[in-house]
């Protein structure tokens, strides 16, 4: 008897592993000649990139490098500031079982701590503490039947498998070039020190044909100033950008994401029309990072029933990950910050940097609540009294509850948090109130379950074996009876039953109902 599969391939993720490690890398920072002997550290910090990730069997290995930058001060002259530069290589792997180099790989990465050995006057040890975060999903193509082609009367049941599908994360550059200028009211530049960019003010637009976005850097420039070797100055200049991505949108998009980074390429001091520096040549870099989800519907065979045929099947069970719900909330906030000798009569403020960190996901009645802290480092100056270059860092716990449809215990949470448009609100002595926004995302991913058709077969049945069907019952309806397995028992058609018993929706049964139920004689 004639029957062909029509078969399709579909693509599922089936789960996600994750690693988080921590790695320590150091190296010796020389001070390049010309420059002063470093007798005292003001400040350090530092900036990791990735330039290689590459994934084979049960490793990741990564390569990159850790952009140092150093404030330090002589002894001959305390209030002095000097800078120097330097770089730490990375590279390394991560071991994480079952990874191969076909799956989707997110690979995350933050420098948790920096610290310092004076080894001499001309060598600094920098060592730097890494938390890596890397999560592998592994995705398992199979086929599944979506479709019969057969003369005989065969019926079908049908399911639909909603699958949600991540792209790869994509990037897109612009450069952005401005001139920066020193008001008259400050002095002229000797030497910058340091720098600080962070994006304000960003807006992000989701068109039907791309993504549009916009914003302003805020940029910090700590220098030295002309005439005065002692004296640090701090100017704030904004630029305006903006940009767009070529990314049409089709039917099962679902959600979508794009995060903006800007980082400078370079910096450089020139003249003004009266000859003094006060202009800062730079260029800038904007990253926009970019993804998006799409959910598809595929309808596939799920149950076969003939009546007068004896029906052979062969299935199977898979187990998949699936995206249930993603959900941001961004709110405003305002924290007060103590900080010791700190008066606004003498000390610039430089940067205020925050680093949020999860510790805590709670879960209850579609709620998800995220606890954690903020690191709040303050950068500042001061001229007159104390350490010419001061930190301040403080922790300030947070919760924020997000509300997530059809959240479990059982369900993977990728929480992002990350805090923007920070700015010092006021100050006082002793005191400086900060308001910024708290960025929180959740995407909540549960495993799912589902029955496939690997192969069907059709048999005629004997005069004998139809013979046991009743030609007709009188049925009582119980508890999880559907029209298709009444059928399949009784040999006959869903259709034939909702004729017969003047039913309009074969999904609306009642316990307890009586139905008539013919067995089909004529195929």
């Amino acid at each position: 008897m004639s029957l062909e599969l029509i078969k399709k391939p579909i693509t599922l993720d089936e789960m996600t592993k994750r690693e988080v490690v921590q790695v320590i890398k150091e190296r010796d920072i020389i001070v390049p000649d010309g420059k002063p002997d470093m007798q005292k550290v003001l400040q350090l910090d530092g900036k990791m990139t990735v330039d290689q990730l590459d994934v084979s069997d049960d490793r990741i290995m990564y390569r990159g490098n850790i952009e140092v930058c150093v404030l330090y001060a002589n002894e001959n002259k305390p209030r002095c500031v000097y800078t120097m530069k330097g770089n730490i290589p990375v590279e390394d792997f991560v071991i994480l079982d079952g990874v191969t180099k076909d799956q989707r790989v997110e690979f995350e990465y933050n420098i948790e701590h920096m610290s310092y050995n004076i080894l001499n006057e001309r060598k600094l040890n920098v060592k730097a503490i890494i938390q890596i975060c890397v999560a592998a999903t592994c995705t398992k193509e199979t086929m599944v039947i979506t479709d019969l082609n057969t003369e005989s009367p065969i019926q079908t049941q049908e399911e639909v498998i909603e699958i949600t599908t991540p792209s790869d994360v994509k990037e897109d550059k612009i450069i952005v070039k401005e001139d920066l200028t020193v008001p008259q009211t400050k002095p002229s530049i000797n030497e910058l020190l340091k720098s600080y960019i962070q994006i304000i003010e960003e807006q992000v637009k989701r068109t039907e044909t791309e993504i549009l976005y916009n914003g302003m850097l805020e940029v910090a420039t700590m220098y030295k100033t002309e005439g005065e070797e002692d004296a640090v100055e701090v100017v704030n200049n904004r630029v305006p950008f903006q940009g767009s991505i070529s990314l049409p949108k089709n039917e099962g998009e679902m959600f979508w994401d794009c995060t903006l980074q800007a980082t400078p390429s370079y910096m450089k001091v020139a003249p003004d029309y009266d000859g003094e520096d006060r202009i800062i040549e730079c260029e800038f870099i904007i990253c926009a990072k970019y993804y998006k989800l799409n959910k598809n519907a595929e309808t596939i065979i799920s149950d076969v029933h003939c009546p007068g045929k004896k029906v052979t099947s062969k299935d199977k069970q898979l187990d998949y990950m699936n995206l249930q719900d993603r959900m941001q909330v961004s709110v405003p906030k305002k924290e007060a910050i103590s900080i010791e000798n700190f008066t606004p009569e003498n000390n610039q403020i430089f940067c205020v940097l925050m680093k949020p960190s999860v510790e805590e996901k709670v879960i209850g009645d579609d709620k998800l609540t995220l606890k954690g802290v903020l690191e709040v480092k303050v950068i500042y100056t001061a001229n007159e009294v104390g350490n010419i270059i001061d930190t301040s860092v403080s922790m300030i716990p947070f919760t924020q509850e997000l509300e997530v449809k059809g959240i479990t215990n059982k369900s993977l949470i990728m929480p992002r948090v990350t805090a923007s448009d920070v700015k010092v609100y006021a100050q006082n002595k002793k005191e400086i109130v900060i308001e910024y926004i708290l960025n929180c995302l959740a995407e909540v991913y549960n495993m799912q379950n589902v029955s496939v058709l690997e192969d069907i077969g059709l048999e005629d049945m004997s005069k004998e074996e139809l013979a046991n069907y009743p030609s007709m019952t009188v049925y009582q309806v119980k508890k999880g009876d559907t029209l298709w397995d009444l059928a399949k028992r009784f040999n006959t058609t869903v259709k034939d039953i909702q004729e017969i018993n003047g039913i309009d929706t074969p999904d609306v049964l009642h316990i307890g109902q009586k139905l008539i139920i013919l067995k089909k004689v004529k195929f």
